[in-house]
């Protein structure tokens, strides 16, 4: 496994902003903007290192598409679903696709904060915790 280094975890920063803004698979992160973020010593070390930083984000796992626009200092990146999806969310869409049905992302999302938000789910979790409780973890 490769070491990170100081351009990759900024490269981490970029993408998982990026992911966490994000609608849809797809976000525009503005240089400008996520340097607000930064003290000045290293918005200078962002700044005289971007090429190497735009390398690190075109090589994350999650991106599947890096477009960098010099003029307007901007990273378009497209990410893969796998990494968009909490495990719930996943199991969503792959048994959706099983089943022959292409859902969007946010079809996926609502899906997802609907079974989170039900009863039947509540019920569910408060379920497997007494019956651990009542086993102590122990095998019966």
């Amino acid at each position: 496994m490769e070491k990170l280094n100081l351009n990759k975890l900024i490269a981490n920063d970029i993408v998982n902003y990026g992911m966490d803004k994000t609608t849809s698979f797809n976000y525009v992160v503005s240089l400008n903007d996520f340097l607000d973020e930064y003290d000045d010593e290293s918005r200078d070390y962002i700044k005289s290192h971007i090429n190497e930083i735009i390398d690190a984000v075109h090589q994350n796992e999650n991106v599947a598409q890096l477009d960098y626009d010099e003029k307007r200092q901007e990273f378009d990146m497209v990410f893969y679903f796998d990494g968009l999806f909490n495990k719930l969310e996943k199991k969503i869409y792959n048994d959706s696709q099983e089943m022959g049905i292409d859902f969007e992302p946010e079809d996926v999302w609502q899906i997802s904060y609907d079974i989170e938000n039900s009863n039947e789910y509540n019920e569910l979790v408060k379920s497997h915790i007494n019956d651990k409780f009542k086993t102590c973890g122990r095998e019966l």
